[in-house]
């Protein structure tokens, strides 16, 4: 038996049909017709949705953006304008390393200059004692010479450069000794206080360089001080010397005119040499005894008059050695203790004499017999 079914009845589902897009025209035609479906409007508005948030993430983000740029630009400058100051610090710090090292040498020239005009000086001052001493003059005194020399050698020892003696002191200061160091290291400072101690460092070295040109022109002035000294005191050696060679000129003509003098009188004497030997005699043309024969050949050659005996002739004159006796002094010789006999040296060991009336004048050794006396009558 069929039974029927009761209940309320299904509800049939409404199939979604879309959307139709009528396409109207002004003419009698037929309009068109599209049918959309619901698909369509979802993408349509999902793709709105999506340019409409780039649009606004991208205009954000321009906003946001904007003043990063602007700040990277502002930075990009500082950076710019740091490497150049850095650039010319470098450089200035070159040219100051260079200044620096200049005037070392120029210091140390100065100094060798200083000591060798010193040095000349002493030795100047030691010939000056010498000249003086030759020409019996008064010692100059050096009391202030040598004070105002210490002052001056004091003053040059204690003069500071800043604290630096040389410019390698002053290499802490220079910035080249910080290397490459970054500028922009905050951990020193900002940029800004770098640069700015930077400067304070080349402005100290820069006042340190003008320190030491100020030493140097002192120490140029000291020695100016000393040159004119050295020029005044080569004068005074020059005026000294001339004076000296003046001296030993003369004094070289006197031995020059003594020395001829006393050839003079050997080649005189050895003229007469076999003369005859006269007792009492005075002139060896006609005959001599040995003191007539020596008192006649100073007088006739040497311009020297002395006494007539030969013991009296031992007692004139200035003593003379051995070593020292020269041709025209007369060499005395005794015989139970009184001088009996002279006799006149020639030069070579020798001496010319009226020796007897055997042999007449005649050229013995000096030593012949042991002299008792050597005299000079010759200047």
């Amino acid at each position: 038996m069929l039974r029927k079914r009761t209940g309320r009845p299904r509800r049939q589902s409404k199939k979604d049909t879309g959307f139709t897009l009528l396409l109207l025209s002004n003419s009698e035609k037929k309009p068109v017709q599209f049918q959309l479906p619901p698909l369509f409007f979802k993408g349509l508005l999902t793709v709105t949705l999506l340019l409409i948030g780039l649009t606004g993430y991208g205009l954000i983000s321009a906003a946001l953006l904007k003043p990063v740029a602007r700040q990277k630009v502002v930075l990009e400058q500082e950076i710019a304008q740091l490497r150049a100051e850095q650039d010319k610090i470098r450089s200035e710090n070159q040219n100051l390393r260079a200044y620096s090292a200049q005037q070392d040498k120029e210091m140390q020239n100065l100094q060798e200059v200083s000591a060798e005009i010193k040095n000349n000086i002493e030795n100047l001052q030691g010939r000056d004692s010498e000249i003086r001493g030759k020409l019996g003059l008064p010692a100059e005194s050096s009391a202030s010479g040598s004070g105002e020399t210490a002052q001056a050698e004091t003053q040059a020892s204690e003069t500071p450069v800043g604290e630096a003696k040389t410019t390698e002191d002053l290499q802490p200061l220079m910035l080249g000794d910080a290397g490459e160091s970054d500028i922009y290291d905050t951990t020193a400072g900002t940029p800004a206080e770098n640069i700015l101690q930077r400067e304070s460092n080349i402005q100290l070295s820069v006042l340190m360089g003008a320190r030491q040109r100020r030493n140097t022109m002192q120490l140029a002035a000291e020695l100016e001080q000393s040159r004119a000294m050295l020029s005044e005191a080569s004068d005074n050696y020059d005026q000294y010397e001339g004076v000296i060679r003046s001296q030993e000129f003369q004094e070289e003509q006197r031995r020059e005119r003594a020395t001829q003098r006393r050839q003079s009188i050997r080649a005189y004497a050895l003229s007469f040499l076999g003369g005859r030997y006269v007792w009492g005699g005075e002139n060896p043309y006609s005959g001599v005894d040995c003191s007539g024969f020596t008192r006649y050949i100073l007088s006739h050659a040497g311009g020297v008059s002395i006494s007539r005996s030969s013991a009296e002739q031992a007692g004139e004159g200035r003593t003379v050695t051995a070593d020292s006796m020269q041709p025209g002094d007369l060499l005395f010789y005794s015989k139970g203790g009184g001088v009996n006999h002279v006799a006149m040296y020639i030069g070579n060991g020798q001496v010319v004499h009226a020796s007897s009336s055997k042999t007449g004048i005649i050229v013995s050794a000096w030593n012949y017999r042991t002299p008792v006396r050597i005299a000079s009558y010759l200047n």
